[in-house]
């Protein structure tokens, strides 16, 4: 061992090899590579993050799950989750503050959610996740504590934007609502929709995505602040029904905001609900209630009052509103055209199911008439009979006031038939899941969904008295029923967005064996999707209870519907039918 006397000095040390300078320099060329490897291994990073946070990852590994639940038996979600109005957002704001807007709200997604969810984005603001072991009523909760999570961020960012950024969110269960990965996205994809029609901060579930069109469920789904309207309606139903008072509904749409205005920024729509709400609260009695119904619509208890009374009062908001000069000169010149629907308690309804389903046909019927007009449900349903409608006049009707006019003339046929529940859209449900399950491709699946929607559109030019006789129709009644296909497919035809609906809506009446009608089609003449819509709406049409029959069992209606596979049905058709219902329902 070296003494104190014999150890080299820093500078002899040095001197062995290299210099001071050389060292440091050699030192510097070496952090440099490390940083360039650390730059590397960041992109490397990166890409493999891309890799798992796309479109394509999440449809690979939503089909495992789907996989290893069909062999486990375990339920589980997808929630599609997308931030509104982030475009408006863009533009008023920097992109550095969009894109660190956008990493928060993915943050909060990571930070929230539980490690075993597979989080993915799918696009600019909109991303799926799959949340394994939990059903759709356990998907709305994260969906909530989520939008909880998020709401502070939101609400900073809007305050310096002066635009609402709020959270929609859909949600679809597997096998509830599904029962394959392609099936699972598309009806989550509807529920998210529905849910953006909400007007922000809403969560929607696939099977009430159907069921608040079928106006049965007493609700809205989707639209959180609903629930109270859903509460209030429900105490003064009970309220009334106890001490045998009266009250009346009034549904009162923005109709231009659901026509022309459909396409309207979303934050200009808020603001013109926003004025016509208040505008609408000073218009009414301090017993009366109001309150945001959709993202165009009002409805308003009026306690103690009559029909006469709500039309009086439906009369007064509709000229408050068409006559308001602030609503009048909105930046985007939007005429404000405003229609209503009124049903009452206990004259048309004594539940709050019916109520409901009262007013919202009322004011379909209400916008059919024209701009500014007022419709009662007491004149629809057990009222003044329709004698049909002219189908020139439908189509100058409709081709004035959009698509909506569709949806709202196949709710005044389900309910002029007393439906229970949504005809066309059960024959719309199944029709695209047995379309699924059959292989059509997904572009066909959803084209298949509007023609089962509209396949009994023609009905709406046939008299009333027709659709609703209880009992047998004699054999000129038949000779007309039978052209309510051909009435449907002349009004499609001329609209260009539903064209393509015309042959198969023409032939869903059409048989196997060619004793179908109106043209007598058989075997393959007939259009796959009318096969398919013959035999949900054979199946749903059985189990329906009619003023002339009684409903039959399904068990009954399923074994009917194979007696007549190969003659009026198509047989791939109905065993696939048959295990589509039992995959929703469990049973055959």
């Amino acid at each position: 061992m070296l003494s104190h006397e014999e150890r080299p000095t820093e500078i002899e040390v040095v001197g062995y090899g290299k210099s001071r300078m050389q060292l440091t320099d050699e030192i510097a060329l070496l952090r440099d590579e490390i940083a360039k490897l650390k730059k590397r291994i960041v992109d490397l990073r990166s890409a493999a993050e891309k890799l798992r946070n796309g479109p394509e990852y999440f449809n690979e590994r939503l089909d495992e799950e789907v996989a290893r639940s069909n062999r486990y038996k375990y339920e589980f979600s997808i929630l599609l989750v997308k931030m509104d109005n982030i475009q408006i957002f863009s533009k008023k704001c920097s992109e550095e503050e969009t894109a660190e807007t956008l990493e928060l709200f993915e943050a909060s997604l990571h930070h929230t959610l539980r490690c075993t969810d597979l989080i993915c984005k799918l696009e600019t603001a909109l991303y799926g996740v799959i949340l394994p072991y939990t059903d759709s009523e356990g998907g709305r909760i994260a969906a909530r504590k989520l939008g909880q999570a998020v709401e502070r961020i939101f609400s900073i960012k809007s305050s310096n934007s002066n635009v609402k950024l709020t959270l929609s969110g859909g949600v679809a269960s597997y096998p509830k609502n599904a029962v394959t990965a392609e099936q699972l996205m598309m009806v989550g994809k509807e529920a998210l929709t529905e849910a953006m029609t909400g007007g922000g901060n809403c969560i929607c579930l696939a099977e009430e995505s159907d069921a608040s069109r079928e106006l049965t469920t007493g609700k809205r789904p989707g639209l959180l602040y609903n629930d109270t309207f859903i509460q209030a309606l429900n105490d003064e139903v009970g309220r009334c029904s106890r001490y045998s008072q009266q009250f009346s509904l009034v549904l009162v749409a923005i109709t231009s905001l659901e026509t022309r205005g459909i396409h309207l920024d979303g934050a200009v729509r808020t603001e013109i609900m926003r004025t016509a709400f208040k505008l609408l609260n000073t218009r009414i009695r301090t017993i009366d209630k109001s309150y945001l119904y959709t993202d165009t619509r009002f409805v308003v208890i009026l306690p103690q009052t009559g029909t006469e009374g709500a039309v009086a009062t439906a009369e007064k908001l509709i000229q408050s509103l068409i006559c308001n000069p602030v609503l009048r000169n909105n930046e985007v010149e939007i005429n404000i055209e405003v229609n209503a629907g009124i049903t009452a308690f206990p004259a048309d309804a004594v539940s709050g199911e019916g109520l409901l389903r009262g007013m919202e046909i009322a004011l379909s019927q209400a916008i059919l008439k024209g701009i500014n007009k007022i419709e009662l449900a007491s004149n629809l349903v057990g009222g003044s009979k329709r004698n049909g409608k002219d189908i020139n006049e439908l189509i100058a009707r409709i081709k004035e006031t959009g698509p909506q006019s569709i949806y709202n003339l196949l709710a005044s046929v389900d309910v002029t038939e007393r439906y229970e529940r949504s005809h066309s859209q059960f024959v719309a449900r199944y029709s695209m899941v047995t379309g699924s399950m059959l292989g059509l491709s997904v572009n066909v699946v959803r084209r298949l969904r509007i023609m089962a929607l509209l396949h009994d559109l023609g009905k709406v030019c046939l008299p009333e008295t027709i659709i609703i006789k209880p009992g047998p129709l004699s054999d000129p009644e038949w000779d007309m029923m039978m052209q309510h296909p051909q009435y449907g497919a002349d009004l499609l035809k001329q609209l260009p967005d539903f064209d393509f609906c015309y042959v198969p809506v023409l032939a869903h009446h059409e048989r196997l064996d060619g004793k179908g009608y109106p043209k007598g089609l058989e075997g393959e003449q007939i259009p796959v999707e009318s096969r398919i819509i013959a035999v949900v709406e054979a199946f749903d049409d059985m189990v329906t209870p009619r003023p002339y029959r009684q409903q039959v069992p399904p068990g009954e209606a399923i074994e009917e519907l194979r007696n007549q596979s190969g003659r009026q049905f198509d047989d791939a058709v109905v065993k696939t039918f048959i295990r589509a219902l039992s995959s929703f329902t469990g049973k055959v």
